[in-house]
């Protein structure tokens, strides 16, 4: 049922592109070259390297956890765990994609033609958190606004910053937001936490450290 959602999603952003903003989904494919892909995967395996010191450094302690673990997401395994890891890989890479496709290449893009770069970063950045409460339970809403939405939030702002520096390269922030998702579940790593709110802590922290590093970066596409 996700992924079949998520094929709605990407057959509206589909039509808005080209109704309203007068694209083809082609035109915000086309890539600037390969490099573009490996900086998105670069950025996501630093950002993992950091969130992990950052979480040792304020005391946190790393337990190490079988492979493929699917930490969070154990429903997935509904016949076996490997073959809720691949279905969770499919939905991964998938699901990635059409949320780029929707909250990059088509919401920051619109904004950004209006409004410049920092509105359409935060503005496209909160509509991509909300979208992740697809339970709307109130208990369920309540914990995903304690647990989820700071990483939700700080993900979409250095996504959008990361579209921006690449000049609106598609394929560096999904093969970011592709390979953060896979590192998510399937790092046979899990953090202790020091404090009730570490996780949040660490996230925000090691997100701040992203956005500086690549604001340190000379611009991708020279």
């Amino acid at each position: 049922m996700l992924i079949l959602s998520y094929f709605v999603v990407l057959l509206l952003s589909t039509l808005f592109l080209k109704k309203d903003a007068k694209k083809s989904l082609s035109t915000i494919l086309k890539t600037h070259g390969c490099r573009y892909c490996l900086i998105g995967i670069v950025f996501a395996c630093v950002f993992q390297a950091i969130w992990f010191l950052f979480s040792l450094v304020i005391g946190g302690s790393l337990v190490g956890l079988p492979f493929p673990s699917l930490k969070g997401y154990e429903n997935y395994a509904v016949y076996s765990v490997v073959s809720g890891f691949a279905l969770y890989l499919v939905f991964a890479v998938f699901g990635a994609f059409v949320e780029e496709v929707a909250f990059r290449g088509y919401v920051q893009s619109r904004i950004a033609s209006r409004y410049g770069n920092i509105m359409c970063v935060f503005v496209s950045s909160l509509f991509f958190s909300l979208q992740h409460i697809h339970i709307f339970e109130l208990d369920w809403i309540w914990r995903f606004f304690q647990t989820q939405f700071i990483y939700v939030l700080c993900f979409g702002i250095f996504a959008g910053y990361l579209f921006v520096k690449s000049n609106e390269d598609l394929w560096s922030v999904f093969t970011f937001h592709a390979s953060m998702n896979i590192f998510n579940v399937s790092l046979p790593i899990d953090v202790t936490p020091a404090f009730s709110s570490a996780n949040q802590f660490t996230t925000l922290m090691s997100f701040i450290f992203m956005i500086v590093l690549l604001r340190l970066c000379s611009k991708l596409g020279s």
